[in-house]
């Protein structure tokens, strides 16, 4: 998989705490393999495959609100990896937001976010500036159709994130897929999951 390796290359290179990588990156068919061989509880392997807004499924899992907590945004150029990973024109301008979505006063997942903002519309962009909701709840608030794909699965070990989630473990499985919709919105969300998502 050229993109996965496309991936590799970007997420050891621009997330903003350490990590080492534990699994290679798997499509939905390995990963699927893999659950077959390896104890991954339901919740798990549904929740890593799910191709619809992640807050909703968070909504129904723990029958409760899900809030974003912005820790940085800023403007960047879209590099040579991410732009071939997106199809976009490299050097484009793009959004770059690194957040964690919080349930029950935990956090349980870190979200790193690349939104290419060179066709994207005015109103769009001045949601994401506020900072104030998910990204994928801000589309469906405006009823902006999407669809997920490329998704690929890996896990990560970081012991910044498991002081961070507050949790002894310090291996965790993430997600990486690409968001496409109208009004010209293209990006790639990292999703890195507690263990405690599993356990509702």
């Amino acid at each position: 998989m050229l993109w996965a390796m496309l991936l590799e290359k970007y997420y050891l290179t621009h997330l903003p705490f350490p990590h080492i990588p534990v699994a290679p990156w798997m499509d939905s068919e390995d990963f699927i393999s893999y659950s077959m061989t390896h104890q991954l509880s339901p919740t798990a392997r549904l929740t890593l495959l799910y191709d619809g807004a992640l807050v909703k499924l968070l909504r129904a899992l723990f029958l409760s609100d899900v809030s974003v907590e912005v820790k940085g945004q800023k403007e960047v150029s879209i590099g040579l990896e991410m732009a071939k990973f997106l199809d976009s024109r490299e050097g484009a301008a793009a959004i770059i937001r690194d957040a964690w979505l919080n349930c029950n006063e935990k956090r349980l997942v870190y979200a790193h976010t690349v939104i290419d903002i060179s066709r994207i519309g005015d109103t769009i962009k001045k949601e994401i500036n506020r900072k104030n909701k998910p990204v994928g709840t801000l589309l469906n608030d405006y009823n902006v159709p999407v669809m997920r794909d490329q998704l690929s699965i890996t896990q990560i070990k970081s012991d910044f994130l498991a002081e961070y989630f507050s949790i002894i473990e310090d291996i965790f499985w993430a997600r990486c897929y690409r968001i496409r919709g109208a009004d010209g919105f293209n990006a790639a969300v990292l999703e890195v999951f507690s263990s405690d998502t599993w356990k509702s």
